[in-house]
């Protein structure tokens, strides 16, 4: 059994120092193997430049990815996170994963880049990778990250379940208005028999875009779903919180649904985009 706990925060946008506080909080009070925080999480979101965001984006090997791996450490608990990346003069929005001895377990770059993210962020050049971690009671998870925008590729939650992947972890900071979201997310679970673990932010962020102010909102909604669908827990607040559920892996490795069917041997990729 895995404990698994979703945050939904809000971040001020810009503070580092501010948010890494509130990332603190709510790791110390996290009672799961593992938690999800969302998308860009200590640097907030609505950057409309490369220049804007280079000035608080970290590298991989930077200092604040040094004190996640410390508070992963301390507090014993793996940690799935999105942060501002630069590497070699470019910005990626991307995530991270570290195990409960504080070591990176893996990291992934959106590859789906949604609004002014294009005008920002390269786009993601690491695949869509499956690592494995091992978290506090000893079991080890299959994981694979996905970022936001990403939830509306059925090819990238694919690509995770055909690597293996026991759970798909979702950082993200929804802002469109689509009622298709909580559907679709249950669908990517049981096309795929995987968990689903969605971590969305809440509350607005403003920026002048051609002399004009822009407000957007984040629409939250964090929830884990099990591999035939069932929303196990979903948060309906605009609040600040985590919401947690307990999941048995044992149900998602097997990708048979009879003695006959198996979702991925029963594939035809051969003829698909023909």
């Amino acid at each position: 059994m895995i404990r698994i706990g979703c945050v939904q925060s809000n971040p001020i946008f810009g503070d580092i120092k501010a948010n890494l506080i509130q990332f603190e909080k709510f790791v110390t009070e996290a009672d799961a193997d593992i938690i999800i925080f969302p998308e860009l999480a200590f640097t907030g979101y609505f950057f409309t430049s490369a220049e804007e965001a280079k000035k608080i984006a970290e590298p991989l090997d930077g200092l604040l990815i040094k004190k996640i791996k410390q508070i992963a450490k301390e507090n014993n608990i793996a940690i799935v996170t999105g942060f501002l990346e630069k590497e070699n003069g470019l910005l990626y929005n991307s995530a991270i994963a570290i195990d409960p001895h504080g070591e990176l377990a893996g990291h992934y770059r959106k590859v789906h880049l949604f609004y002014y993210e294009k005008v920002v962020f390269a786009p993601g050049n690491l695949g869509f990778p499956v690592f494995e971690i091992e978290v506090r009671s000893g079991e080890k998870i299959k994981l694979g990250v996905l970022i936001c925008y990403d939830w509306r590729f059925p090819e990238a939650a694919r690509s995770l379940a055909i690597k293996g992947a026991d759970i798909i972890t979702i950082p993200s900071n929804i802002v469109t208005t689509t009622g298709m979201l909580l559907e679709t997310l249950k669908v990517r679970a049981f096309e795929n028999k995987v968990v689903i673990a969605f971590s969305d932010r809440v509350g607005t962020e403003k920026s002048v875009i051609e002399g004009k102010t822009e407000e957007l909102l984040f629409r939250g909604g964090s929830c884990i779903i099990n591999y035939n669908g069932d929303v196990l827990s979903i948060d309906s607040s605009q609040g600040e919180s985590i919401t947690y559920a307990d999941v048995l892996l044992c149900e998602v490795r097997s990708k048979n649904i009879n003695k006959f069917n198996n979702i991925i041997t029963d594939r035809q990729a051969e003829i698909y985009f023909t």
